[in-house]
């Protein structure tokens, strides 16, 4: 007979525990809470809050399991999980150590206490926990393991080291082991022997995530970059939520060049993680890279909001704003940094940059010392010690900086550029040129050098060789303004470039810029009061010693103020008597040079600016990209460039009718013409000129002595030829010129060269070396002056007479080769004008064959000058206010605002 089975209910703790694994846990926990008397109900209780994320409550359930039977060890390894997750390892600490009084022979406790310990911050002691396990049982792999991760962390390395191979000699086959030596190899910059361990970890254990991505560490490192990219991939495929993965993914492809991949990547690590801040940092670079100045800056940010130490991230945020134009809180910036990290060397080198943008010279010196003090054989803080010397014009010193740069780094491609501008200041065309060159043998995509480098080429006379470099660097960076620039400037000076051609490069500069402002165009309504008081914008680098200032600072002082009001916008660094004097004859004066083009187009349009006046054209520091963005409904240029702008925002050009005669020029032109009565500008006295001698200097030297003091950068070929012929018809004569860098034997050897190729002897060129002293005293050395072609002389043809020389010039067909004409029109003397090249060369010998005319026309000349429209100030004033109420009058008589 069958024994029949005796049955036993299934106990309270049983039935919770299926509820448990079956995931009915609201039933489970109801039921462990009644059993609450039993240490096990209490611990399964605890694990159940921890599953639902409730830690505080597993610590309470755990803890009180623990007091009802102490020497249960799986209960105080429960309690890990959870004083983890909140932050609470000193009672985790705690927890190990009562069990360790109970049990002190348990492995485990002690292994479990030494990780505690080491991630709370105390390794020497988490060290003796790792020494007790392996007293315990000394072929303990893991603890060697341990021991090293410890080691590791306290910087004792080559500890560590003996610490990983004991436990790989324990267990060949432990891949973390593997791993963490490649690691600390890593640390070591030892690549080839982390790359083995890291390969060894992944042999033992291919879905190892940590030694892929360690990998590509190391590949990233000896720039195998495809390579590294490839174990990031595999690090990601294993662990999708591997950020750090990602933010170092995004550093290869932006070393690759791939910026839009770039930032793709960085910003996958932040889905993950929104406050890692090493990913804002890297995406905020990436931006920046890519103009998006605002995105950057939000990035930049937030790095330094969730990172406060943060000191590269607070650089960048500085750089950015920088960028932005916010010059004052990228300062703060640097400072931050300089605070947070002492030995950061970028911080340094920006504060120094940002306030010589601020035009605070003294303390941009002051930073570029500190910081050679702090890095004496730093090449780059020599360079930005130049960098300072340079901007406060102190050339010598800057040359001998960037020598030191470049002493200490031979390839400083920047140092070279900057030594070469600093040659150029100097008139040292030829070292100049071959710095230059030396930047782009280092650098071959080098704009700016090729930019340079045409900039000397043109002061040499190398008008041809000087627009292939500046179409070059076009080339490389079509949105290189100052490129574009210098070529038209440099092309006002070309004999063999026609009008047309001229015109079609600057219709090239308005294409490449225009399009791309025009939604940040401004709109103006019609003008509706003739007769209102007009405000008058005038925008210049040249408010300092230079010749446009000569010209516009009397103007200034004789405005009617109840006409007109005056804002001068000064986008220039200098300070001089002249900035003084212009400053006080304003209205307004605001420096600009620190605001983008778009924040000074802001500001114009916040004015209220009526006529917006461009006194610099395609000249240095000039700020046409404002004009481009339309801030005033009425833009003329003026002044400061002999030609078109080639922007359609630019409304008018000012002339007059001797320069430009009605019908000749404005096929060539963008802006409309609008000529003034007499001549286009006015030219006042310069104080403590000398006097001018009584006789002609042919008196005293037996010969007769033609000079040119112009540029010589306006001395063509085709005007030497004539020169030449001139001198070839008046035997024994001499031809003075004047030239910057004269006193450099490679300049004076090209200036006799390009003369002998004509036949003209050395001995009949009287050569003199450019400086200020000079000035005016050497026309009181020359009988006749010869003005240029097809560039004429400008500043130094009013010079000319006001020091009473007379001078011949050639009538060419358009405003820059017209100069002399209106010159000697307004001043009296059209019969030293040549209608052609025959006529240049007769009036010049005729002149000097009959010395009776030329003491008439020297005798006086000052003073017929002084009474002629060419220096009455007070009328041409007048006139040019005339013309700026009449434009007014069209845009208020017009009913889009357009120049009729």
């Amino acid at each position: 007979m069958k024994k029949t089975a005796s049955y036993a209910p299934p106990s309270p703790l049983d039935i919770a525990m299926e509820h448990h694994r079956a995931g009915r846990l609201a039933q489970a926990e109801a039921l462990y809470r009644k059993l609450d008397n039993k240490a096990e109900a209490l611990h399964l209780l605890g694990l159940l809050y921890q599953q639902s994320g409730r830690h505080a409550e597993a610590i309470d359930a755990l803890g009180r399991a623990i007091d009802k039977e102490p020497g249960r060890p799986a209960y105080y390894f429960a309690l890990d999980q959870s004083c983890r997750a909140l932050d609470m390892l000193p009672e985790l600490q705690a927890s190990y150590e009562r069990l360790l009084k109970l049990l002190p022979d348990n492995i485990d406790a002690h292994l479990q206490l030494g990780h505690a310990l080491r991630d709370g911050g105390q390794l020497p002691n988490a060290l003796g926990s790792y020494l007790a396990v392996l007293a315990l049982r000394p072929e303990h792999a893991e603890a060697y393991s341990n021991l090293g991760d410890t080691l590791k962390l306290m910087g004792n390395l080559d500890e560590a080291r003996v610490c990983y191979v004991k436990a790989l000699e324990l267990q060949p086959g432990f891949a973390e082991v593997h791993n963490n030596l490649g690691s600390l190899y890593q640390q070591q910059e030892q690549w080839a022997l982390s790359a083995a361990h890291f390969e060894a970890a992944l042999a033992l254990q291919p879905d190892l995530a940590t030694a892929h991505y360690n990998l590509g560490v190391t590949r990233q490192q000896q720039g195998a970059l495809e390579q590294a990219l490839a174990c990031y991939q595999r690090a990601l495929a294993l662990h999708p939520g591997f950020a750090q993965a990602y933010n170092n993914m995004g550093i290869a492809l932006r070393e690759l060049g791939r910026p839009e991949d770039a930032i793709a990547a960085y910003q996958a690590a932040l889905a993950l993680a929104p406050d890692f801040a090493e990913a804002l940092n890297n995406l905020g670079g990436a931006l920046l890279d890519q103009r998006s100045i605002g995105d950057a800056i939000e990035c930049f940010e937030h790095a330094v909001t969730v990172r406060p130490d943060y000191a590269e991230a607070y650089c960048n945020l500085g750089i950015a704003y920088k960028a932005d134009f916010r010059q004052e809180e990228a300062l703060v910036c640097f400072e931050n940094a300089v605070y947070l990290k002492p030995e950061f060397a970028d911080p340094y080198a920006m504060l120094a940059l940002t306030n010589a943008d601020l035009q605070r010279h003294v303390q941009a010196l002051g930073w570029c010392e500190k910081t050679l003090a702090m890095w004496p054989d730093s090449a780059a803080a020599h360079f930005n010690l130049g960098v300072a010397f340079a901007n406060m014009n102190r050339v010598g010193e800057a040359i001998a900086s960037f020598q030191q740069a470049i002493a200490r780094k031979p390839a400083f491609a920047d140092a070279w550029n900057n030594l070469g501008v600093a040659f150029k200041e100097l008139g040292r065309f030829d070292e100049a040129v071959a710095a230059f060159e030396h930047a782009i043998g280092l650098r071959e995509g080098f704009a700016e050098a090729y930019n340079n480098l045409g900039s000397a080429l043109k002061d040499q006379g190398k008008p041809d060789a000087s627009r292939q470099m500046y179409e070059r660097a076009i080339a490389i960076a079509p949105d290189y303004a100052a490129a574009h620039n210098n070529l038209l400037l440099s092309m006002q000076y070309a004999a063999g470039i026609s009008q047309e051609q001229l015109f079609q490069l600057h219709l090239r500069f308005a294409a490449q810029f225009e399009p791309g402002l025009a939604a940040e165009r401004f709109t103006h309504a019609p003008g509706r009061d003739p007769g209102k008081r007009l405000k008058i914008g005038y925008v210049s680098p040249d408010f300092r010693r230079h010749a446009v200032a000569f010209f516009i600072e009397p103007i200034l002082a004789r405005h009617d103020k109840a006409q007109v009001e005056v804002f001068c916008y000064y986008s220039h660094v200098v300070n001089d008597d002249f900035t003084a004097r212009i400053r006080a004859d304003a209205d307004h004066w605001i420096p600009c040079r620190s605001m983008s083009d778009q924040q000074l187009a802001e500001r114009i349009h916040a004015d209220g600016i009526d006529i917006l006046v461009d006194l610099a054209g395609h000249t240095a520091g000039n700020r046409l990209l404002a004009f481009a963005r339309k801030p005033a409904p009425v833009q003329l240029t003026y002044i400061g460039y002999p030609s078109t702008t080639g922007l359609s925002s630019m409304d008018y050009r000012l002339t007059d009718a001797w320069a430009e005669p009605p019908g000749q020029s404005e096929h060539v032109n963008v802006e409309t013409l609008w000529r003034l009565p007499e001549v286009f500008c006015c030219y006042a006295a310069h104080a403590n000129s000398p006097a001018v001698i009584d006789h002609p200097p042919s008196d005293d030297n037996g010969y007769l002595t033609f000079g040119c003091f112009n540029n010589y950068a306006k001395v063509s070929d085709p005007a030497i030829v004539l020169w030449a012929a001139i001198l070839e018809q008046v035997p024994a004569s001499r031809l003075m010129l004047e030239i910057l860098g004269l006193d450099n034997p490679g300049m004076r050897e090209g200036v006799q060269a390009r003369f002998a190729r004509l036949g003209i002897d050395p001995a009949r060129l009287i050569l003199i070396a450019n400086e200020r002293k000079n000035q005016f005293v050497l026309y009181n050395s020359i009988d006749i002056a010869l003005d240029p072609f097809p560039c004429n002389g400008g500043t130094t043809s009013f010079d000319t007479l006001w020091m009473g020389v007379p001078f011949v010039t050639l009538a060419g067909s358009n405003f820059i080769s017209r100069l002399g004409v209106t010159i000697l029109h307004n001043g009296g003397l059209d019969e030293l004008i040549g209608e052609d090249e025959a006529a240049y060369v007769r009036i010049a010998v005729d002149l000097a064959r009959d010395p009776a005319r030329l003491r008439r026309l020297r005798e006086g000349l000052r003073e017929r000058t002084r009474a002629s429209p060419l220096m009455d100030m007070a009328r041409f004033t007048h006139h040019l206010e005339e013309a700026y109420r009449g434009m007014w009058q069209r845009w208020c008589d017009s009913a889009e605002g357009a120049p009729a």
